[in-house]
């Protein structure tokens, strides 16, 4: 036997060769030419026969990957010859030779030895060929690599170029290469690489594509419904506030009472607060990113009006269609009044997926949609699911469905239909329609009362009733102050006069002028706005008619006419002139002050005219001093919780400096979901399904886990007896008399207790 030398040895064993020459390169120059001249020949023969020798030629293609970085000048085609190779035979190829190929391409392409450009561009190309497994190993490596090309920062030349070639190949004839590059811009839009406007648009564009596989996955990033989020339990949910049970312990008995109903409005007000302020559960940021919102929502339902005309797409992708349409009418507040008219057939009790259908009713309500367009879905709902003749589960559904309409559009409930739902059904026996109406009651007690009867109305939106003034149609109502910024207003002063500590309530770096000063600064600028106009809010009503008519004369503002800003402002303001008059007919002037968002307008009546003062300057106080951070949103948020409790509770204002803003407001589940989207949940609230076979049997399990059974005779003093046992002890012979007759019966067989009868029948006869 002929001992080979160590040259044919390497020649045979590629992979030692390769670590040898990353090691050493220079010492194996030439065992390194002999590979590759035996590559070039092998391309030759392959070039004319593609499926000669297929796994050679593919060993040397990888042993020549790994090591081109060594030889790049020996090596200088390498790379252009495997990209030209693909390009032409890539449907042809043995499926190992072409992931090998790939892989080395890809191996190049970390080295940093071939562009991105021409690599990406053939790796689109090759979504083409019937290999699954090549598809993966392509999607992911194009992925990474754009990922890494936007590490440092955003290559908008590379993002260019790679996005105008995904938008053709959406258009591709193959689907499945279509598919693929849509699933790879889907993919790089979660992981925050390509977050433009650009990309969102050319995803909305494959949700008209008339293939299926493009429209579902275009469709599902929208919605959201491709992310799956871990659900990762929190340890510290269970934990009990000590502070407050401590607290707890010290509380008067005679105030239990109070505590108990402030505690019950606390929870009801934070329920409240986290059904509106839900977290995001489907894609908002690419829903805000559409070119053209409204004409996007436009063509989308067309497209669904016409595959459900035509039932060219499965039930389930028109519901995501109709959930799509839905959340851009709410989010964008779009107007499309033809897509109540489409839901007005789909819902009725025996309608597959109706309760997914009503939550879709109640996304695509806004304020800003006309009430006669959603008094249609509205009286669908209530004449098909809210009746007699069907089960509690349906009303349950359809008041659940009209409380989330009305939530977002109030008007779109009629007073008759209102009243006469709570009435038939908020003391109803069963569970499911009560909550479910009761639910609606409170919402309308808090959103129009004057639309219920007196007696719905209760306590609290009775109170305030008094000042209360429905919102219109197309009425919007925005807030000048933040509520509860007077409370951190007087909190600061009282903190600035005692001179303590600010950084005992967490007011730190406060930069403020003293009492004195905020007062001279605010009389300086008031003496120089109103040229000597004295402070209204200082004076009597009469000693502020004579100095304001007094400052008018001498200024020149004789003359002025007053006109109303509001009818029922100037209404009000000329009773309560009637009653000052009334009351002090000798005064000389009586005021009125009309407070609005930008002045304070001081009435003159004096000698039968009327003199207006001149434009004030409204006080804002710590809004306009300070920018808020986020302690000083948490105390007024705290704020607002407890005088919200207090109002519905019915308990007295309790006075600010007995206010604790030390506990923070629940936050612990104000992250369960958007007001934008209603989920199925919340229409399905109230409604209970009876567990199936295996889970009755596994809460039979559950319960008897810790528990012994069996007899305990003899374990214990009180264990209990047979009942043979005890009518031997404890029985009176008289009750055991006729046991044994008794039982004797018992144990007859059929043949004697026929002998019997005939006995008993035969007796009969002869007795008559």
């Amino acid at each position: 036997m002929v001992k080979r030398s160590r040259a044919d040895f390497l020649a045979a064993n590629l992979p030692q060769l390769q670590n040898l020459i990353k090691r050493d390169p220079k010492s194996y120059r030439d065992e390194f030419l002999q590979q590759w001249r035996h590559y070039e020949s092998k391309l030759d023969i392959f070039k004319d026969k593609p499926d000669a020798d297929v796994e050679q030629f593919g060993e040397l293609i990888t042993f020549i990957s790994h090591v081109t970085h060594c030889y790049l000048d020996d090596c200088a085609a390498f790379p252009q010859q495997i990209v030209d190779l693909l390009s032409t035979h890539y449907q042809i190829l043995e499926p190992d030779l072409r992931r090998t190929m790939v892989q080395a391409l890809v191996l190049l392409r970390n080295k940093d030895l071939i562009t991105t450009t021409s690599l990406l561009s053939l790796f689109f190309t090759l979504f083409r060929a019937k290999d699954k497994a090549l598809r993966t190993l392509l999607h992911n490596h194009i992925v990474n690599d754009i990922k890494a090309a936007n590490a440092k920062s955003k290559n908008n030349k590379l993002n260019k170029t790679l996005q105008n070639f995904m938008y053709t190949m959406l258009k591709d004839s193959n689907e499945i290469a279509a598919k693929k590059s849509l699933e790879v811009m889907i993919d790089l839009y979660g992981k925050g690489v390509w977050h433009d406007a650009k990309t969102v648009n050319v995803i909305a564009e494959a949700c008209f594509s008339p293939s299926i596989k493009l429209c579902a996955p275009a469709l599902h990033f929208f919605l959201g419904t491709n992310d799956k989020k871990e659900e990762e339990d929190d340890s510290d949910m269970d934990v009990p506030n000590l502070e407050s049970m401590k607290h707890m312990m010290h509380v008067n008995k005679k105030k239990k009472s109070k505590k108990n109903a402030l505690d019950k409005a606390m929870a009801t007000v934070k329920r409240k607060e986290r059904s509106r302020a839900r977290a995001e559960v489907f894609n908002f940021s690419a829903l805000h990113l559409l070119n053209d919102a409204q004409g996007f929502a436009e063509k989308l339902f067309s497209r669904l009006k016409h595959t459900t005309a035509t039932n060219a797409f499965r039930f389930e992708v028109r519901l995501q269609m109709m959930n799509l349409v839905s959340r851009l009418i709410g989010v964008h507040k779009l107007i499309l009044l033809s897509f109540y008219e489409y839901l007005i057939s789909y819902l009725k009790p025996h309608q597959k997926d109706v309760t997914a259908i009503l939550a879709y009713a109640a996304q695509a309500s806004h304020e800003m949609v006309p009430p006669d367009a959603l008094g249609q879905v509205v009286q669908a709902i209530a004449d098909n699911f809210v009746w007699n003749n069907v089960s509690s589960e349906v009303v349950t559904a359809g008041l659940n469905g009209l409380r989330e309409i009305c939530a977002r559009c109030p008007l779109a409930m009629s007073e008759t239909l209102l009243q006469s739902m709570i009435e038939d059904y908020k003391n109803t026996r069963e569970k499911g329609p009560m909550n479910a109406a009761r639910s609606l009651l409170g919402l309308y007690r808090e959103v129009n009362p004057e639309m219920l009867r007196k007696k719905d109305r209760g306590r609290a939106a009775t109170v305030n009733l008094t000042g209360f003034k429905p919102a219109q149609y197309g009425e919007v109502r925005s807030e000048d102050l933040l509520a509860g910024a007077d409370f951190l207003e007087s909190r600061k002063k009282k903190a600035a006069t005692e001179g303590t500590a600010e950084q005992e309530d967490g007011w730190e770096g406060w930069e403020e002028a003293s009492d004195d000063e905020d007062s001279d600064a605010e009389d300086n600028e008031d003496d120089d706005e109103g040229e000597g106009w004295e402070d209204v809010e200082s004076e009597t009503a009469g000693e502020k008619g004579k100095k304001n008519t007094k400052a008018a004369q001498e200024d020149g503002w004789e003359g002025w006419e007053e006109a109303s800003l509001d009818g029922e402002d100037s209404d009000e303001d000329e009773d309560e002139d009637e009653d000052e008059e009334k009351e002090g007919p000798d005064a000389e002037a009586a005021t009125v002050e009309v407070e609005t968002t930008t002045t304070v307008v001081t009435k003159v009546v004096e000698e039968g005219e009327a003199v207006p003062s001149p434009p004030k300057k409204q006080k804002l106080g710590l809004a306009a001093e300070k920018i808020f951070t986020d302690e000083d949103f948490r105390k007024l948020k705290k704020i607002q919780q407890l005088r919200a409790a207090e109002r519905l509770s019915g308990l007295p204002a309790t006075p600010d400096e007995d206010l604790d803003l030390d506990s923070d407001p629940d936050e612990s589940d104000s992250d369960d979901g958007n007001a934008d989207v209603v989920d199925v949940s919340r229409i399905m609230k109230g409604i209970k399904r009876k567990d199936d076979y295996e889970a009755r049997l596994a809460s039979i399990k559950d319960g008897r886990e810790g528990k012994e059974y069996g007899s305990r005779k003899g374990k214990d003093e009180r264990s209990s007896k047979t009942n043979r046992e005890k009518s031997k002890k404890t029985k009176a012979f008289m009750m055991m008399v006729h046991k044994k007759s008794v039982v004797g019966k018992a144990k007859r067989s059929l043949r004697d207790k026929q002998k019997v009868l005939r006995a008993h029948i035969k007796k009969q006869k002869m007795g008559k």
